[in-house]
C-alpha cells in the first residue's frame, strides 16, 4: 500500500508540474521574451493559482490575457507605425464547424475593424483546405490590435474563442468557432407584427425558426421592387429574390435553416427609408 501511495503521489506532482508548466509556456508566448524575463517572479505570483486559468483541461486564454492586461504586462505599442495583421481561423486546432464559410467570417472581421476606427485594411490571406478556413487582414497602425477588444467583438457576433496566439509583435492569430451568428444591426423577430424604420432602406432581420414572412412598405408601395436575400447561420445564401415587377406587399416562406434576411429594393433602397411593416408567423 505504501508503495502504491508513493507512486500515486509522484504522478500527482508530475501532472501538476506539467499543468503549471503548460500555463507558464502560454503566458510566455503572449508577451515579449524580455518582458517575461524581467517580470518572471511577478508573473508567477499572478498565475500562482493555476486552476483559475483553466476551463476543464484547456487553458482559458481569455482569462490569461485579461490578467496580463490588468497587470500592465500586455505589450501592444510598437516602436513605429507598422503593418499589423490579425488571422482568424476555423477548424485549425479542432473541428468545431461542420460547414465553415468565408462569408460571415469576412463580414464580421470587416465590420469589427471598421467599428474600431480602422478605415483602410485589406485581406492578405484567404485559404480553405479540408474544411479549415484561414483569413488574414493587414493594416497600418501604431500598435497591435488589443486581443481582448477583438475577442469581445467576435463574441458579440457569435464566435467562441478556442485559442489566441501571438505570432510576433505585429501578428496575432485567433482560433474561433461560430456558435450562433449575430449581425449587430439586425432586428430579431420571433412572431407577430413589427414596424421598422431604416434611413438607408436596408433591413437586416434575424430569425430562430422558419415561418411565413409578410412585408409591406409604409409608403411608396407602388414603387417597391422586392430584393430579399435569405441566409443560413454562416451566411450561405438559401434564397435570392430580385423582382423586376413592383409589389405593394410580398410574402415569403422562410426555410428551416434560415438565420438572417436582408430586405431592400432591387433598384433604389431609399424607397424604403420611411419604414415597413413586417409580420412573421413561425412554423
Amino acid at each position: 500500500m505504501g508503495k502504491i501511495y508513493k507512486i500515486c503521489l509522484a504522478i500527482f506532482f508530475i501532472y501538476n508540474g506539467l499543468w503549471a508548466n503548460q500555463l507558464q509556456q502560454k503566458v510566455q508566448s503572449l508577451i515579449p521574451k524580455n518582458n517575461y524575463e524581467a517580470n518572471q517572479k511577478f508573473i508567477q505570483k499572478i498565475f500562482a493559482n493555476e486552476n483559475a486559468f483553466y476551463q476543464g483541461k484547456n487553458i482559458n486564454v481569455v482569462k490569461v490575457l485579461t490578467a496580463l492586461k490588468n497587470n500592465g504586462l500586455l505589450t501592444l505599442r510598437l516602436t513605429k507605425p507598422s503593418n499589423v495583421s490579425i488571422t482568424l481561423r476555423l477548424n485549425a486546432i479542432q473541428t468545431t464547424d461542420k460547414e465553415p464559410s468565408f462569408t460571415f467570417l469576412a463580414y464580421s472581421a470587416s465590420n469589427i475593424l471598421s467599428n474600431m476606427g480602422y478605415s483602410y485594411f485589406y485581406i492578405t490571406e484567404a485559404t480553405k483546405m479540408n474544411n479549415k478556413l484561414t483569413l488574414t487582414y493587414t493594416l497600418n497602425a501604431e500598435s497591435s490590435i488589443d486581443p481582448l477588444v477583438m475577442i469581445n467583438n467576435l463574441a458579440k457576433r457569435g464566435y467562441a474563442i478556442v485559442d489566441v496566439q501571438r505570432q510576433n509583435a505585429t501578428h496575432w492569430v485567433y482560433d474561433i468557432s461560430l456558435q450562433q451568428s449575430n449581425i449587430m444591426i439586425a432586428k430579431t423577430l420571433t412572431k407577430g407584427t413589427n414596424t421598422l424604420t431604416q434611413i438607408n432602406g436596408k433591413y437586416w432581420l434575424t430569425f430562430n425558426s422558419s415561418g411565413i414572412l409578410q412585408i409591406t412598405p409604409k409608403d411608396n408601395t407602388d414603387a417597391w421592387y422586392p430584393k430579399i436575400l435569405v441566409f443560413d447561420n454562416a451566411m450561405n445564401p438559401l434564397d435570392i429574390i430580385m423582382l423586376t415587377n413592383s409589389k405593394t406587399t410580398y410574402e415569403i416562406n422562410l426555410p428551416l435553416s434560415v438565420r438572417h434576411v436582408l430586405i431592400t429594393d432591387n433598384y433604389n433602397a431609399s424607397i424604403l427609408r420611411n419604414g415597413m411593416t413586417i409580420e412573421f408567423m413561425p412554423k
